[in-house]
């Protein structure tokens, strides 16, 4: 695939970006609905997913910066 061209570069990263990242948020709290039924070191693990990933979306839903 081409690189995009001009300022469409970083809303296409940004578009590119979000879908595995919902993915990944989703899985991850799927598994946490049965977080009994993992030990406390993976429980811990995937709630530092949960939360790195709500992060990420709010830094790819930030206003782009001024030029």
């Amino acid at each position: 695939m081409a690189p995009p061209q001009g300022g469409d570069s970083l809303q296409t990263l940004r578009h590119d970006l979000s879908n595995p990242l919902a993915a990944i948020l989703a899985e991850t709290q799927l598994l946490l609905l049965n977080a009994e039924r993992f030990d406390t070191e993976t429980v811990a693990g995937l709630k530092q997913i949960e939360n790195l990933a709500r992060k990420m979306r709010q830094i790819l839903q930030a206003p782009p910066p001024a030029a």
